[in-house]
């Protein structure tokens, strides 16, 4: 006579449901990540991504292009007058385009301002900003630079690609 051997399932049933859980918990890390790096790739430009080439206007009166590099590259820096991060990112650009200014055969930098055309000089005069300048001209265009957030630093290769970017504070080496 043989006797039926019980399974104990409370405990099978236990271990099920934490295999489970670890599974779920693993996917929904993986999900959260996904979605980050998709936010950032819809709202941030990214290493890779194509420029617009838009023709612009400078403060100074000169005929710019927007997105295209006339040589080897084009750092675009967008910030606007009332942005106290931009404010705070200033003195870093402004000494990263000192330093390429003798480089300005293959490295172009250009400013693009958003806001009241008034309020964008007084702020290039007082960071002491020596490169040309751009007025943003409305939020459309700066949506295809993916410029919504600022300040931002995009450097923009020989074929409109983009080498680089940062969005937010600059100032330190890493950034730079």
């Amino acid at each position: 006579m043989t006797t039926a051997r019980k399974i104990p399932w409370l405990p099978v049933a236990l271990l099920l449901s934490l295999g489970l859980v670890v599974v779920l918990a693993w996917q929904n890390r993986e999900l959260r990540q996904t979605q980050a790096e998709l936010q950032k790739r819809a709202f941030e430009p990214y290493a890779g991504m194509w420029m617009p080439d838009i023709a612009a206007v400078a403060l100074d009166g000169s005929p710019i292009r927007l997105g295209t590099a006339p040589a080897r590259y084009q750092v675009l820096y967008f910030f606007t007058p009332s942005c106290p991060y931009c404010r705070k990112s200033a003195p870093a650009v402004r000494t990263l385009a000192e330093r390429l200014a003798p480089e300005s055969a293959r490295v172009q930098v250009v400013g693009g301002g958003g806001g009241q055309p008034e309020a964008v000089r007084r702020y290039i005069a007082g960071q002491g900003f020596r490169f040309p300048i751009v007025l943003a001209p409305d939020k459309r265009t700066l949506a295809l630079f993916k410029a919504n957030s600022v300040p931002l630093l995009v450097v923009v290769d020989a074929q409109g690609r983009v080498a680089y970017s940062h969005v937010g504070v600059l100032g330190g080496r890493k950034e730079l």
